[in-house]
């Protein structure tokens, strides 16, 4: 079990740096890699199928031409209507967020009969998730850019934790502390 942590800490640092590069790139440029990764998702489904194909066509295997069509198909799927999905995602996004800060603000309401419990705070939560829901769900194109972009600085975060975390750590041979 050790040496599965050793091998995490080995990559620690290069995926830190990965992870970094990819944020920062999702946060200055979140349309043009979003198009990427519709044609990398769609390439590899393609790519797929081309494994299978010529799989099938070695072992004379109909299953597997038919896991070729298959992929060939969500390729296309993928590649036509990426856009079209995605835009629907802040929809159903913002009105989950409604539900939730509709929730919220219910049980910071219901906490107003306790005395030693403060509701103020979850109205303030849930007011805000009604919010972000509200906006989420009237200017979906825009959220989801914003979205995508708040996926990059998470991401570069998660990047930055993983490079002080390799640097702290390079020097360290005790397994016992993962």
């Amino acid at each position: 079990m050790s040496s599965l942590f050793r091998s995490i800490q080995r990559h620690a640092f290069s995926r830190g740096i990965i992870y970094l590069l990819i944020g920062i790139l999702i946060v200055l440029r979140p349309n043009q890699l979003f198009n990427m990764a519709v044609y990398l998702i769609a390439g590899y489904n393609v790519l797929l199928g081309i494994i299978n194909l010529i799989s099938s066509l070695k072992n004379k295997q109909n299953n597997q031409i038919s896991m070729s069509i298959f992929y060939f198909i969500i390729a296309l799927i993928i590649w036509l209507f990426a856009k079209p999905i995605a835009s629907i995602l802040p929809v159903f996004l913002g009105i989950l967020i409604i539900i939730g800060g509709a929730t919220r603000i219910s049980r910071a309401l219901n906490l107003r009969q306790y005395v030693n419990i403060s509701y103020v705070p979850m109205l303030i939560y849930g007011v805000a998730l009604l919010i972000a829901g509200i906006v989420i769900l009237f200017k979906p194109f825009s959220s989801l850019i914003v979205l995508f972009q708040f996926f990059g600085i998470v991401l570069a975060l998660s990047g930055i934790s993983e490079l002080i975390t390799a640097i702290k750590l390079r020097n360290y041979k005790n397994p016992d502390v993962f």
